[in-house]
């Protein structure tokens, strides 16, 4: 209201009311009539103005000639109405920019004769289109949200009728680039640095939300007396660098293909002004920050370094960081491998462990240190530490020696604990001690004890060894003198699918020879898994479900006879009958199951358990007991008299 002025309502001109209170307005037909009577009366008549009670509004007429005829006179009477509204209607377009606040317009109407408002349709009005509101397309985090396709420094936008201007604060944000697959090693690290950064935010108890950050806030913050303020603005800026874009540096830097652009270059001095802050946490801060932005000096270096010196416990947060950052950049000093160390063996949390893992990994080529302290932890007294240590060993990139090589061969077969032993078994095939291993596992299976033989078996099992090597020793396994043993190479069968026919033949003989019905539960589970299926093996199984005495053996075959999908008439008949003539009830209800599964029907043959109840009725008369009796005395007092002779 100040840059428009007073507005005086004397002065002003009113002429939007024109034709709301004009001749045509239902108030003044009854005037227009008067004006009428005055002119057939040849009475000079002027209009005056038009009173109403809320005021008086001023339209001065055009003069009227009396001494025209009273048709004429009433059209050249409109006609100097129209041309009155038309000049009007131009002061009405200036009044518009600064009329009263909740007043509307109401049309102009220029047709007097017809009654229409033709004003609408001619006008032109320039339209003034109210931009948007400023967005926040410059983020801070980009993978949070879309990547923007623009990125201006400021924005003006001028608001209706003034000639202000809306400054827009500058965002952070750049446009994302493509990552080739020759960056791959680059992506991990960013990765890598990326949790570094993250967790040591949350350790820090920095919650500050990314997208209301904005550069010019950043560098009030990093110039702020109070020392929170500037830890929180540096960290702000770690987390931008590490989830920010890239730019692709020279293909010919190896280590080093990406470079990124997330922090501006006006807050990149600061930071590195922040090295010498005289509080030594943001110090640390700003080191790390220059971490993540991949451009450290040896003043962050020195800065790190410090921070693994004072923290001897290994387990502070900052010292964490600190040597996640130098691993990252290539340090392959004890104090950096030893914090690490004490990471991945004294936290609980699986990523923490992964983290360091593969940092140890990573440097491991470069120096020996690792696999020499690693060696060292598979002495320890706890089986945790100890299953840890292995699964690092496996992971190393720096060739293995002789003395490493032969402690996990003892650990595979001497450890107490069956975690540590298949750890290190694991660890050995996945370095270049195969074939120690399997040098190891050939002369267990044909001279070890019995509980080697088994271990060894186990090995084969979860490491899916098999080799012409090891198959003739592994055959024998299942005419082995001890149960476990012939259980154990069944077992071990089933897990590596063996279809090979000396396997199948030997599985065959123990599920009808073997003494034990463990083994030939044991023997009918593995061909089932193996799934090889023949008409001799069906007609075995058929049989185990006949004549075994032992019901889980019978139940195995029941379940076998479904895995492999056994069909026939045949199989029909005799699970019908076996249907009928089963005594216990779970041998009974697999194979009611079974013949659910193929379609066949359940209803017994009536005639067959009749004539079956007649026999044992016949049987079980009291005459063919006494003879039964009286035979089986006769014939144990003959054996005693042979004994006696």
């Amino acid at each position: 209201m100040d840059e428009m002025g007073a507005i005086s309502f004397r002065n002003a001109d009113f002429s939007w009311l024109f034709h709301a209170m004009g001749p045509l307005a239902p108030g003044n037909v009854t005037r227009l009539k008067k004006i009428k009577r005055h002119e057939n009366n040849d009475k000079p008549c002027n209009i005056n103005c038009f009173t109403q009670e809320c005021g008086s509004i001023s339209v001065q007429a055009p003069a009227v000639n009396t001494k025209e005829s009273p048709a004429e006179d009433w059209e050249a009477q409109s006609s100097r109405w129209q041309e009155s509204a038309q000049n009007k209607t131009s002061q009405l377009l200036q009044l518009r920019k600064h009329r009263i606040p909740g007043k509307v317009l109401s049309p102009i109407s220029t047709d007097v004769q017809n009654r229409l408002n033709k004003t609408a349709a001619t006008l032109t009005s320039k339209h003034i289109e109210i931009p948007q509101a400023p967005r926040l397309q410059d983020i801070l985090n980009p993978s949070a949200g879309i990547h923007a396709t623009k990125s201006d420094s400021e924005q003006e936008i001028f608001s209706a009728g003034t000639d202000r201007t809306v400054q827009v604060e500058q965002r952070w944000m750049d446009r994302p680039t493509k990552i080739d697959s020759a960056l791959k090693q680059s992506v991990a690290e960013l990765a890598t640095l990326r949790y570094a950064v993250d967790q040591w935010r949350n350790a820090c108890n920095i919650k500050l939300p990314l997208q209301r950050v904005t550069i010019e806030g950043l560098k009030g913050a990093l110039s702020d007396p109070n020392y929170p303020v500037r830890l929180e603005a540096i960290i702000t800026c770690a987390l931008g660098a590490v989830n920010g874009p890239q730019e692709e540096l020279d293909p010919g830097k190896a280590g080093k293909g990406c470079k990124l652009k997330a922090v501006p270059q006006e807050l990149q001095a600061l930071i590195v002004s922040a090295l010498d802050d005289p509080v030594k946490r943001v110090q640390m801060a700003a080191a790390v920050c220059q971490y993540a932005m991949r451009t450290p000096n040896a003043r962050a270096r020195d800065i790190l370094r410090s921070t693994l010196k004072q923290d001897p416990s290994g387990t502070g947060a900052d010292s964490w960081v600190a040597a996640q950052c130098l691993a990252i950049d290539g340090d392959t000093s004890q104090a950096v491998i030893q914090r690490l160390l004490s990471q991945h063996f004294l936290r609980d949390a699986t990523s923490d462990r992964e983290q360091s893992r593969m940092l140890l990994s990573n440097i491991s080529s470069n120096t020996t240190l690792v696999r020499s302290l690693l060696a060292e932890e598979l002495n320890s007294a706890n089986c945790r530490t100890r299953v840890q240590a292995c699964a690092s060993i496996a992971q190393l990139r720096s060739p293995i020696n002789k003395d490493l090589c032969n402690k996990l061969i003892y650990m595979m077969w001497n450890d107490w604990s069956c975690a540590v032993r298949h750890a290190a078994a694991l660890a050995l095939t996945k370095m270049d001690a195969a074939r120690e291993m399997h040098s190891e596992l050939s002369a267990k299976l044909k001279e070890g004890p019995t509980a080697w033989r088994v271990e060894a078996l186990i090995f084969i099992g979860q490491l899916s060894i098999m080799t012409p090597k090891l198959l003739p020793t592994f055959l024998r396994c299942f005419n082995d003198d001890f149960v476990a043993v012939r259980k154990q190479a069944c077992l071990t069968a089933a897990s590596l699918m063996m279809d090979d026919q000396l396997v199948l033949d030997q599985l065959m003989n123990l599920m009808q020879n073997d003494p034990l019905w463990e083994v030939k539960v044991e023997a009918i589970d593995a061909l089932g898994q193996i799934g090889w299926m023949n008409p001799a093996l069906q007609e075995l199984l058929m049989w185990a479900v006949h004549h075994e005495e032992e019901p889980s053996v019978r139940i195995a075959a029941c379940k076998a006879l479904s895995t492999l999908d056994a069909k026939g008439p045949e199989l029909q008949h005799f699970l019908q009958e076996r249907n009928a003539l089963e005594p216990n009830a779970d041998v009974q209800r697999h194979i009611e199951s079974l013949l659910k599964k193929h379609g066949y029907s359940l209803g017994r043959n009536e005639s067959k358990i009749h004539e079956i109840k007649l026999q044992v009725e016949l049987l079980c008369t009291k005459h063919i007991i006494t003879q039964k009796v009286l035979l089986m005395e006769e014939r144990g007092k003959q054996q005693e008299q042979k004994l006696l002779c």
